[in-house]
């Protein structure tokens, strides 16, 4: 095609037709202009496809992420009322001053146990490493980075944090007071006098303090997951109607 082009550039300039090769010349370089331009812009479009392709396989890892963290979070908050359950019934038996019964032995047992929170967080890791701005929806970008960078933040370092700090206080009384029956259950333990434990008011006051931390978390896994739950509608709406 070049070729083509050339040999009639040339057959012009032989033939002295001057006004002729000029128009020629601008149509050759119209011509070639517009080809760059198609040229970009099948690359702009291919670059624009991979960002977009790119951009709903990172939302639909992100929305797998949070689906994983639900999951758990729900399983912990079970856990965690469970264990309230359980402390409740101390309190009743030191309320009601009844004699120690072994269905205590699982209270006992899990007074210095809680659901930690944990997050899956690889696909917004990456999010990041690639930068925020490649998801085009400006308030689902703000949404994700707000459940992140906020709410989740505040689950791991306000409940959790505070919880192994009241783990510094319970660990100290309970290894004191507490006997675990580890050649029965792992999870089981007894007071080694719970007529006297039901008498001392440090013990209380942890108790209590404990029941009020594990209620206090419940209300933080349930905002988070309502939260979590309305973003992965928002992420599957986004990525249906892209698609």
């Amino acid at each position: 095609m070049i070729k083509f082009f050339r040999r009639i550039r040339f057959d012009l300039m032989d033939k002295n037709k001057t006004g002729k090769y000029l128009k020629y010349a601008i149509g050759e370089i119209v011509l070639v202009v517009i080809g760059i331009l198609i040229a970009l812009s099948i690359n702009n479009w291919n670059e624009n496809r991979k960002l977009k392709s790119e951009e709903l396989n990172l939302l639909s890892d992100i929305k797998t992420n949070l689906l994983s963290t639900y999951n758990t979070f729900k399983n912990d908050s079970i856990l965690n009322q469970r264990d309230i359950l359980r402390y409740e019934k101390i309190e009743y038996y030191i309320e009601k001053d009844l004699k120690y019964n072994i269905e205590l032995d699982s209270a006992f047992g899990v007074l210095t146990f809680w659901s930690t929170p944990y997050i899956t967080t690889t696909a917004y890791n990456t999010l990041q490493t690639k930068g925020l701005d490649l998801i085009k929806n400006e308030r689902l970008r703000q949404d994700i980075a707000y459940l992140y960078e906020v709410e989740l933040k505040s689950l791991v370092e306000d409940y959790d944090r505070s919880e192994w700090k009241i783990s510094e206080t319970v660990t100290p009384f309970f290894s004191k007071h507490i006997k675990r029956l580890h050649k029965r259950s792992l999870n089981d333990a007894r007071p080694n006098d719970f007529e006297s434990l039901k008498r001392n008011d440090e013990f209380q006051n942890i108790l209590s303090m404990i029941i009020r931390q594990r209620k206090r978390g419940q209300v933080f896994f349930s905002d988070v997951m309502l939260g979590m739950q309305s973003l992965i509608e928002d992420i599957e709406i986004e990525i249906d109607s892209r698609k």
